[in-house]
């Protein structure tokens, strides 16, 4: 297991308990509930796909299967603004369901931007719009925006980097270089700019 990934996940917690809105804390109750993926489920879903889940991702996971539908735990964004959209964790379910239609192929962002455009892309993404090498896995209440991870990143970027996909307009943002510091980030954020967890 990973000591930094157990540590951020008990601060998650704390937080979630000090800042849940009384009409969710029935979910709340339902996420300290839930249980880790199984050793196996989670070689499943990489045999399935031919990937390696990154460790931090991966330990986390063994703990928590997602945060639970609709239950946002997840807070990404640049410290002070106070404006975070809430996201909630897919279970590795989900996850595959939702993979079944979405970033299921490759589609370059040529195909809809120009040059001048496509310039606004972070340096660390390829220049895709859908790429099957991106792999959602946290969303928020609609599906119009979901956090994943990437496998194939450009020079500057990580594998297993976390992406942002926004619809309407559609683009797709570089958010973290590990799961581990979008959680950093995410607790952060709780911790300090968001008052009450609410919908």
């Amino acid at each position: 297991m990973n000591a930094v990934i157990d540590g951020l996940m008990l601060e998650l917690e704390q937080q979630l308990e000090e800042k849940v809105a009384e009409d969710l804390r029935d979910l709340l109750e339902e996420y300290k509930q839930l249980e880790g993926a199984a050793p196996d489920q989670l070689q499943l879903f990489e045999a399935e796909f031919g990937i390696k889940l990154p460790q931090d991702f991966r330990s986390f996971y063994s703990k928590k299967n997602g945060s639970g539908y609709g239950f946002h735990v997840l807070y990404p964004g640049n410290e002070g603004d106070g404006e975070y959209t809430p996201f909630y964790l897919m279970s590795l379910d989900e996850m595959k369901e939702v993979k079944s239609y979405f970033c299921e192929r490759d589609e370059p962002l040529d195909a809809y931007y120009s040059s001048e455009e496509i310039q606004q892309l972070d340096p660390e993404i390829k220049p895709y719009l859908f790429h099957k090498a991106w792999y959602p896995f946290a969303t928020m209440a609609g599906g119009s925006l979901y956090l994943m991870l990437d496998f194939d990143p450009a020079e500057p970027g990580t594998s297993g980097q976390i992406i942002m996909y926004v619809h309407d307009p559609d683009f797709v943002y570089y958010i973290a270089p590990s799961f581990t510091e979008l959680l950093q980030a995410s607790n952060r954020n709780l911790r300090t700019d968001i008052e009450e967890v609410d919908y």
